[in-house]
């Protein structure tokens, strides 16, 4: 393994600013990611519009129809539009699309069952940007629509009534989330606060920190205070969520919550997801059986893979008839984030071919398809995450052109796993105090990951494996608790002196707290052991 990387295989980004303390390191984060600066909510020129259509649906008691999405931030963002209306005795017409019978967003056959229902308005939440025949066959039918979406604008706008989009409206990033969107709708709908705005608060955090948007600006502020409503919540389906899954932070909604949503639209129906945020019951120990079962089959099918792939390629690309749809996205992250290189996993359906795209930070996915696009039937996405349909006769075409473009638009060094250091400290730094004070950085997520502190020349104690399958690894490091995620491979190369890249928590036990290490990983130190 060569010497500039880690016992995991990674290279180790130095700190942007060298010669800080913990504190320093703190403050810094805070400027730079802009995460002490004051923001107001984003700004939609056709908010008004779509509060004044909305109402006069109500009033008329029209037929309306809500079209979402299977993933977390769209069963959350659909969850509080139907509280909206039922608030005001209406039921809507409720759809989600099954990720294998429907694939992603608005089909025709869709807008054909709305048309037979007689729906009179349609909103679309966390999707409809891209959806341009469709709408415009809803319009052919007499139908309204109004589409509220974040996802990456095309090159052609859908000839919707009223769109509620970040990027369209020119608001500053970085953007909200589906479920961001929608409940800026609700608080233009509600003028102001509403008895149940805790609930629809809590919902939109978890859309928002399961969908990946960058915690910073308007975003960083709507998870902090749907955080601390989820934690007020004395009844209801989220209170039994939360208390069935322990979850109390950001990170915990991405680990806990949001995959247990997510289960139902990547193994089953996500109306049984939209059920459990509702009504709670038995839908929620349904999710967590889901969850379980996603959990295996991941890890099962990502071993698979993994041993077949040509891993000297710029493009790590898998197609086979067996893959789950529901979890080949997962499967291309999980790939991204162990290579550091761009990732596309492919389920064949007969002559059709769906695939989820994953890719590091220097390699815009989406557009990267925008110019494959003439090999493709649709897609669409974000910057790193992306989806893609295409005929399979296109596969090997798709591959290469793919391939290429990532070989032309990146430097070989930029497609290797990283992790960033934040800064160098002693250990003799690591302190409750030091621990409280990292928590003025809370809500952590992407765009305000967690801090790493590097220590160098330190010694692992008393390193063991632990864990359901010893997957694991405990040790202490300078007396402090640590744990180290994954890393249980490397028991047998940890006598040296070791420099540790570990992120910092609190752990409670019996009433005593204590600062634990959560390291992330390790390295063959070239300094001299500290003195402790």
């Amino acid at each position: 393994m060569p010497e500039d990387v880690s016992l995991t295989g990674k290279r180790w980004l130095p700190p942007e600013k060298s010669g800080q303390t913990a504190g320093d390191a703190i403050a810094y984060l805070l400027h730079s990611r802009k995460l002490d600066i004051s923001v107001s909510p984003p700004v939609f020129p056709h908010m008004e519009q779509a509060v004044e259509r909305i109402f006069a649906a109500v009033k008329r008691r029209e037929r309306i129809a809500i079209f979402g999405d299977y993933d977390c931030d769209g069963i959350t963002a659909t969850a509080q539009l139907v509280r909206f209306f039922r608030r005001r005795g209406l039921d809507p017409l409720i759809r989600l699309p099954h990720r294998v019978h429907d694939g992603y967003g608005l089909n025709t056959a869709i807008v054909e069952e709305f048309h037979r229902a007689g729906i009179q308005l349609l909103i679309t939440v966390d999707n409809g940007i891209s959806a341009v025949q469709e709408i415009a066959l809803a319009k052919q039918y007499g139908m309204e629509t109004i589409v509220t979406d974040h996802h990456t604008v095309g090159t052609e706008i859908p000839p919707a009534s009223i769109i509620l989009h970040p990027e369209l409206a020119g608001c500053p990033g970085p953007h909200p989330s589906g479920a961001g969107v929608v409940f800026l709708l609700l608080q233009a709908l509600e003028k102001g606060t509403w008895e149940e705005e805790p609930i629809d608060l809590v919902l939109a955090m978890c859309g928002t920190v399961a969908d990946l948007v960058e915690l910073r600006g308007y975003n960083r502020q709507l998870v902090r205070e749907g955080l601390t409503a989820l934690r007020n919540l004395s009844a209801g389906p989220l209170m039994l969520l939360r208390e069935y899954t322990g979850t109390r932070t950001s990170t915990d909604v991405a680990f806990r919550l949001a995959p247990r949503i997510n289960a139902a639209g990547r193994l089953g129906d996500p109306l049984l997801a939209l059920q459990a945020l509702l009504e709670g019951g038995e839908a929620i120990g349904e999710l967590d059986a889901l969850n379980t079962s996603r959990q295996q089959q991941t890890q099962d099918l990502y071993r698979e893979i993994r041993h077949s792939l040509d891993e000297s390629s710029p493009l790590l690309f898998s197609a086979d008839t067996t893959y789950p749809h529901g979890l080949i996205g997962l499967i291309a992250g999980k790939l991204t984030e162990a290579t550091g290189k761009p990732s596309c996993i492919v389920t064949v359906s007969g002559d059709e071919c769906i695939a989820s795209l994953r890719s590091p930070p220097c390699y815009h996915i989406t557009q990267g398809l925008v110019r494959c696009s003439e090999l493709l039937s649709r897609f669409g996405g974000h910057a790193c995450a992306a989806g893609c349909n295409f005929p399979l006769r296109n596969m090997t075409a798709f591959e290469r052109q793919l391939t290429s473009d990532i070989a032309q638009h990146t430097q070989k060094q930029d497609l290797q796993p990283f992790l960033q250091v934040d800064a160098t400290i002693p250990p003799a730094d690591i302190t409750l105090d030091l621990c409280a004070a990292l928590e003025t950085l809370e809500p952590f997520g992407a765009g305000n990951p967690e801090p790493r502190f590097l220590l160098e020349g330190v010694h692992l104690e008393g390193a063991r494996t632990v864990g359901a399958e010893n997957t694991h690894l405990q040790c202490s490091v300078a007396g402090r608790k640590s744990i180290g995620f994954h890393l249980a491979p490397l028991l047998s190369k940890l006598d040296a002196p070791l420099d540790v890249l570990c992120r910092l928590q609190i752990d409670s036990w019996n009433g005593y707290r204590q600062p634990q290490l959560i390291i992330d990983d390790v390295r063959v130190t070239k300094r001299a052991p500290v003195s402790l």
